[in-house]
């Protein structure tokens, strides 16, 4: 004969409780310890003296001088396999002197600022 276990019928209790009150917390007015235009314009002289401190490079790759030109890429690709913007190249790398750039834009520009 198996063995059978026995169920033993046992009450279930359940306990009821009322919905819990948390105390409300006091609303207090802060009032700000830095005072905005103070914070703002400390926040404008860091930005500053980070730009100082960051010297813009004079060599820029292809995606660089895209959008210095704001171009697009393959538009400067293809300046550069007609030989109308001065670059230089390393291996197969192509590179621009952003002095050169600036004054390829002078030469090319009239006064205006329409290109001849």
């Amino acid at each position: 004969m198996r063995n059978q276990r026995t169920r033993r019928n046992t009450p279930t209790v359940i306990i009821q409780q009322g919905p819990q009150s948390y105390p409300m917390p006091e609303l207090v007015e802060r009032k700000p310890e830095i005072d905005p235009h103070q914070f703002l314009q400390q926040l404008g002289q860091m930005v500053m003296q980070q730009q100082v401190q960051q010297p813009r490079p004079e060599t820029l790759d292809v995606k660089e001088a895209a959008a210095y030109l704001r171009i697009s890429a393959w538009s400067v690709y293809d300046m550069c396999r007609t030989k109308s913007l001065p670059f230089f190249r390393i291996r197969s790398r192509i590179f621009f002197r952003r002095h050169e750039l600036e004054r390829w834009i002078s030469e090319n520009t009239n006064q205006c600022g329409m290109e001849r």
